[in-house]
C-alpha cells in the first residue's frame, strides 16, 4: 500500500459515522433511570450550526480518505481528536439543556450515534496512523492531548448531566474500589503468567521434546469457557480453604479473587509461552554463529544477543495477555472477585444501561491504554533493523 492510495478503511469509517448520524439516536431522554426513554436524532438534539460543523468535519475526512496526501493525513490526525471532543461537548450540552427542562429525576443517556461514531473515528484514525507511522513521542503527545481535553470537559462540568456521569457520582467510592480490584486481579494474573510462561517458552524452544506437550495443554486450557473454569476451581479451592486456615485467612476460597487469579493466569499462559517460543525462534542462526565466533559464552549470548532480539515479540505476547485479561476480569465479578464487572452485572440485573456502561467503558479504555503503552515500549526497545 502506498501513501497516496485511496484509504478504503477511512471511507468505511466515514460511511459508518454517516449512517450512525442519520439513523442513530444522539441522546435518549428518560423521566428516571429505569424507564424506557425517548430517542432524539441528531437533527432533534443539535442546533443547525452544530450538525453543519459535524458535516464539514466528516466531509474533510471523506476527502482525505479519498486523496490521502502526506499533509492531509497529518491534518486528519488533528481533525479526528477535535471531532471526538466536539461530539463529546455537544453531548454534554444537549444533556444539560434537556435536564434543565425536565424534572429532578430526568436522565439523559448517550445515544447509539456517539458510540458508533467513535468506532468509525477509531477506524479512520488507525488507518491514518499506519500510513503516517509517527514516532512514539508523537503518539504519546496525542494521548496526552486527548486525555487532557476530556479531563477539561469533565472539570468544566460539561458532562455532569449525562446519566453515566450521574451513575459514577453516586458510586464514586465503589468505582475506585472496583478499579483497584480490577487492576490487582489483572496485574497478579499477568505477572504470575509471565513468571511461569517465560521459562516454559524458553524450555519449549531449547528442548523440542517438551514443545508439543506444553502447547497441547495450553491449547486445551484456552478452549475451556471462562465461567466453566471458574466453576471447576470452586470445589478444590473450597477444600484447600477448609484444610488450611492460614490460606482461608488470606481470602483463598472457592469464590472471590483466588479462583479468578488462577483461571486468568492459566488463560494468559498461551500467548506468553507462544510468543516467547517464537521470539527466540526468529533469532537468525548466522547471528548466533557470529556471536560464538566473537567468543561469547552461552549466558552472554542469551542476554546480549538472543533476548534483545526476541524481546519485542515476547512483549507482544504480554500485551495480548494483558488486554485479554482486562476483559476477562470483568466476567470474574460473577464469582465475587470484584472489578468493573460488578457494575456491568448490577446494571443488567436492574435494566439500567448507564450502569452497564459505567463498568464497560472503563474496561475498554483501560484495555486500549494498556495496549498503547505496550506498543510504545515495544517500539522503544526494538533494535534498529529489526521489524
Amino acid at each position: 500500500m502506498t501513501q497516496q492510495s485511496v484509504s478504503k478503511v477511512g471511507l468505511i469509517g466515514v460511511l459508518i459515522i454517516l449512517v450512525a448520524a442519520l439513523l442513530g439516536d444522539f441522546a435518549i431522554l428518560r423521566p428516571n433511570r429505569l424507564v424506557p426513554g425517548e430517542p432524539l436524532s441528531v437533527f432533534e438534539a443539535l442546533t443547525v450550526w452544530q450538525y453543519s460543523a459535524f458535516a464539514i468535519f466528516l466531509g474533510m475526512l471523506a476527502y482525505i480518505s479519498w486523496k490521502p496526501g502526506k499533509w492531509l493525513l497529518r491534518l486528519a490526525i488533528v481533525i479526528i481528536p477535535l471531532m471526538f471532543m466536539a461530539l463529546l461537548w455537544s453531548q454534554g450540552m444537549v444533556a444539560r439543556d434537556l435536564a434543565q427542562q425536565g424534572g429532578p429525576f430526568t436522565r439523559v443517556s448517550v445515544g447509539s450515534t456517539l458510540w458508533v461514531a467513535l468506532l468509525g473515528l477509531f477506524l479512520i484514525f488507525t488507518d491514518m496512523i499506519q500510513r503516517i507511522r509517527p514516532g512514539a513521542w508523537t503518539k504519546l503527545i496525542l494521548i496526552i492531548l486527548l486525555s487532557g481535553g476530556i479531563s477539561l470537559l469533565a472539570i468544566a462540568g460539561v458532562l455532569d448531566e449525562l446519566s453515566i456521569v450521574q451513575e459514577f457520582r453516586s458510586r464514586s467510592d465503589r468505582f475506585f474500589m472496583e478499579f483497584k480490584a480490577h487492576l490487582l486481579i489483572t496485574g497478579f494474573s499477568v505477572g504470575t503468567s509471565a513468571i511461569l510462561g517465560l521459562p516454559l517458552g524458553i524450555i519449549a524452544f531449547r528442548y523440542a521434546k517438551f514443545k508439543d506437550g506444553v502447547f497441547s495443554v495450553l491449547n486445551i486450557v484456552q478452549t475451556i469457557p471462562s465461567l466453566a473454569l471458574f466453576g471447576l476451581l470452586i470445589a478444590p479451592l473450597s477444600y484447600i480453604s477448609n484444610e488450611m486456615p492460614l490460606l482461608r485467612s488470606w481470602g483463598v476460597r472457592g469464590i472471590g479473587w483466588a479462583p479468578a487469579v488462577i483461571a486468568l493466569t492459566l488463560y494468559a499462559l498461551l500467548p506468553i509461552v507462544r510468543n516467547t517460543f517464537s521470539g527466540f525462534a526468529t533469532v537468525d542462526r548466522d547471528i548466533i554463529e557470529a556471536g560464538r565466533g566473537m567468543g561469547m559464552g552461552r549466558v552472554q549470548m542469551f542476554f546480549k544477543v538472543e533476548l534483545p532480539i526476541a524481546a519485542p515479540i515476547i512483549l507482544n505476547g504480554l500485551r495480548v495477555a494483558s488486554v485479554q485479561n482486562i476483559g476477562n476480569t470483568a466476567v470474574a465479578a460473577l464469582i465475587g472477585a470484584g472489578g468493573f464487572g460488578v457494575f456491568i452485572f448490577q446494571g443488567l440485573g436492574q435494566s439500567a444501561i448507564d450502569l452497564v456502561l459505567l463498568g464497560a467503558v472503563p474496561t475498554i479504555l483501560l484495555a486500549v491504554l494498556v495496549d498503547y503503552l505496550y506498543q510504545g515500549v515495544i517500539t522503544f526497545i526494538t533494535p534498529e533493523g529489526v521489524s
